[in-house]
């Protein structure tokens, strides 16, 4: 394999400076500003986060919460140790990623969404200090490795193990947390050990990863299953027979003593939750992604429609 090289210039800082949350944390059950007591909503570092920790923090809000956003934190350890130290009052985390890569877990992967949910919740509330993780919303966000339509086509390309066949011809795009999450690549070699591309780039921007595969700068790129990118007919999703990741259901994380001193908190994020599927947040990303439009606007129309604001 060749080493990986920087192909993409990450254009990504602009919108990020611009949902960096504003103000410090607010504990449950403190005052804030014209409304009721002030809940601060995490995120990490990219789009579906940051629609999400919209959703959450503006229907809190429309509940009489004052809402402050942190958004934008970074990676899964960064806004965990925000929530363990209080500096935020809960974030939205995926259940497959909560349990591999914050909670200590390298048993067998659940089989079930429900069984991986369960596994995190447990050991989120035996943590100190002690977390709850709410209900999840009914979709996926699972790795999505995908390849162009025609190279697809041309090569016969449909799972993992087709793309491993061929991958010795092949430059596959991805982003370096991927690279080095053991959920990640190295789980993919583990699982389809003939993959070995003849080249690899790196972009961490998600738009300019699927930009660059259409473009035919590379030929496999990694995404995640709701992206709205993955609408287009120029590009195919392959299928993980082997089934080696986790499922990725995403729901918000709580610190309990936040919730025990607002107890309400609980329904008012579940019914966003509820409204949640892979179709409509495949939407919601892509019009962030792809149409340009800002995640706030985004998240407003979305509970407008659903009657939550």
């Amino acid at each position: 394999m060749k080493p990986r090289k920087i192909l993409y210039a990450v254009a990504f800082a602009a919108l990020a400076l611009a949902l960096v949350g504003c103000g410090n944390a607010g504990g449950g059950g403190q005052g804030g500003g014209e409304g009721g007591p002030t809940i601060t909503v995490g995120s990490k570092n990219f789009t579906e986060q940051f629609i999400l920790g919209e959703l959450y923090a503006q229907t809190l809000e429309a509940n009489g919460y004052t809402a402050e956003r942190s958004l934008n934190l970074g990676s899964e350890q960064i806004a965990d140790q925000a929530l363990q130290d209080g500096e935020i009052d809960f974030y939205p985390e995926y259940t497959g990623t909560a349990l591999v890569n914050i909670l200590g877990y390298d048993g067998e992967n659940p089989e079930t969404p429900e069984e991986t949910y369960e596994e995190a919740r447990e050991r989120y509330a035996e943590r100190d200090p002690a977390a709850t993780m709410l209900t999840p919303a009914d979709f996926n966000n699972n790795y999505g490795i995908f390849v162009r339509r025609d190279v697809a086509d041309e090569q016969n390309i449909g799972t993992l193990d087709d793309l491993a066949e061929a991958s010795s011809g092949l430059t596959f795009a991805t982003f370096s947390e991927f690279q080095d999450r053991e959920d990640g690549y190295p789980n993919m070699l583990d699982n389809y050990p003939g993959l070995d591309f003849e080249e690899t780039v790196v972009a961490n921007d998600l738009g300019l990863r699927y930009q660059g595969v259409l473009d035919g700068e590379a030929d496999v790129g990694v995404g995640f299953l709701t992206d709205g990118q993955l609408t287009s007919d120029e590009l195919k999703i392959l299928e993980d027979e082997k089934e080696i990741w986790p499922f990725y259901y995403p729901a918000p994380v709580i610190r309990s003593e936040v919730l025990e001193e607002n107890p309400d908190v609980e329904e008012i994020l579940n019914q966003v939750s509820a409204t949640l599927n892979v179709e409509n947040i495949r939407e919601l990303n892509g019009r962030v992604d792809t149409g340009g439009e800002d995640p706030e606007d985004v998240a407003a129309d979305f509970l407008a429609q659903q009657g939550l604001v």
